[in-house]
């Protein structure tokens, strides 16, 4: 007998689809509501690297996501002028014949797992979002901003970084602070010698490349800024084309093509981690909600995914709630930990030129096979 009955998923991105379908595949009925009214992924390309996809083939969606981006089994880090400096050979955890990383677009893997859900018959209400909880020891009542109420097992709160369920049972003291650098991202064409993830240390900033389709690959910068800087959309391409005049060989023609606002995105890097639990009676938070990471090991999506993952697992196999939590807390936060204090030390190292560049391919390296480890 499963732990719970019914699931409230609030929040539609990674985290949230990926509950979902897990929960349906262990017989245990979900609905998501996502505060959007249009449900798009936003953002560009973003890696789904050997753990994740591991998971991600847990609940039938490891197909849809290589078909629709591209794979890889290597990082590079580079010089200014695109010389090799160190090669990291990721894990191919699924064997030989399939890659150790999936470089796509975001809007991909959401079209992907919208499609499975509705194959599913899993609800999703958009446009609306929790407006109060109460729980008690048999459940949580829940008013929602459309109007309706409904009750529950279990609330997830699935909603980011900014999420509102943490702030509501948990305070607002949880909240990703700044770390004091930027990410710039501009989806371009890719040329045919960009076969995996690069990284290229400027004497000013971070950049590279990641493949995302046969056809394009995103273009990144990590701008070291004390505070983040705010441009109008339409300064957006001739700010980042001027981050990356530093860097020559194919960074340099991939630079030129950063002309269109649509295609770029500027963002600060924020961090935190939830201390443990994430939980508070019957209402948890999973993914950015619990420990938002940031981007310089590519692997918060992939958190995310496996959070759901056992997640899901746990509330079919334990037979109380209590216990299921408690055992998702044993499983996860140790490994979500290491994320993300090894994504914020290589951030830290970046403002530091005085750190060898092999510090940073050491670190890559010990984390990725720590990851390659059994969720």
């Amino acid at each position: 007998m499963s732990a719970v009955e019914n699931v409230l998923i609030v929040g539609g991105g990674i985290a949230g689809m990926t509950l979902a379908i897990g929960l349906h595949r262990a017989g245990i009925a979900a609905e998501i509501v996502e505060i959007s009214p249009q449900w798009i992924g936003l953002g560009t390309g973003i890696s789904l690297q050997g753990a994740t996809l591991r998971a991600l083939r847990s609940i039938g969606l490891l197909e849809p996501c290589i078909a629709r981006g591209f794979g890889y089994s290597h990082f590079r880090t580079c010089d200014v002028n695109g010389k090799v400096l160190g090669t990291v050979d990721m894990p191919r955890l699924l064997g030989p014949g399939l890659p150790a990383t999936v470089g796509i677009m975001r809007q991909e893997v959401h079209a992907a797992m919208r499609e499975a859900l509705t194959a599913a018959g899993i609800p999703a209400r958009t446009g609306t979002t929790v407006a109060t909880l109460e729980q008690d020891p048999d459940g949580v009542e829940v008013s929602f901003t459309d109007g309706a109420n409904r009750r529950y097992d279990l609330v997830v709160g699935a909603d980011g970084a900014n999420s509102k369920i943490r702030d509501m049972v948990f305070g607002p003291q949880f909240r990703s602070q700044y770390t004091g650098q930027v990410n710039w991202r501009g989806t371009v064409s890719r040329p045919p010698e960009v076969q995996g993830r690069y990284s290229w240390y400027g004497p000013r900033n971070k950049a590279g490349v990641n493949p995302v389709s046969e056809r394009q690959m995103y273009i990144y910068i990590v701008q070291n800024a004390e505070k983040p800087p705010r441009y109008p959309d339409e300064q957006l391409p001739d700010a980042m084309r001027e981050l990356l005049a530093d860097f020559g060989g194919f960074m340099g023609a991939a630079r030129d093509e950063v002309t269109d606002p649509q295609h770029v995105i500027c963002r600060p890097i924020t961090s935190s981690l939830m201390p443990q639990p994430w939980y508070r009676g019957r209402v948890i938070v999973i993914g950015d909600a619990a420990h938002t990471t940031t981007p310089h090991m590519a692997t918060g999506a992939g958190m995310a995914v496996e959070d759901s993952i056992v997640l899901a697992e746990l509330l079919q196999s334990e037979p109380s709630l209590s216990g299921a939590l408690e055992s998702f807390m044993q499983r996860r936060y140790e490994r979500c930990r290491m994320v993300v204090e090894n994504s914020f030390q290589l951030g830290e190292w970046e403002k530091d030129p005085s750190v060898p560049n092999s510090a940073h391919v050491a670190l890559v390296d010990r984390s990725l096979k720590a990851l390659a480890q059994p969720i």
